[in-house]
């Protein structure tokens, strides 16, 4: 089972280049926030349970609260080029 440790540091690929700390962590399919906005403590319950390959129903309540939704960036820059189509036809009618 892979643990955090486990995973490619960016010192080792990209010498000279500080490593930047996640900001999210896959559990179970499920996506929360970590370090930065989250206290210290949080994130290390929430490595804990990646570490071990909980399940989301092993997740405690509180821990929960900071789940979040997965970012979809081709949907987004679909809406956005469909809103952008838009505006253009608009313009070209006027």
């Amino acid at each position: 089972m892979a643990t955090k440790d486990d995973l490619p540091q960016p010192r080792d690929e990209s010498p000279g280049i500080p490593s930047v700390a996640p900001d999210a962590l896959c559990i179970d399919g499920h996506l929360f926030r970590i370090n930065y906005d989250v206290p210290a403590e949080i994130t290390e319950q929430m490595w804990e349970l990646y570490d071990r390959d909980a399940k989301y129903e092993e997740i405690p309540e509180h821990l929960k609260a900071y789940e979040t939704e997965k970012e979809d960036t081709d949907v987004e820059e679909a809406r956005l080029l469909e809103e952008y189509r838009q505006e253009i036809d608009q313009g070209m009618k006027d």
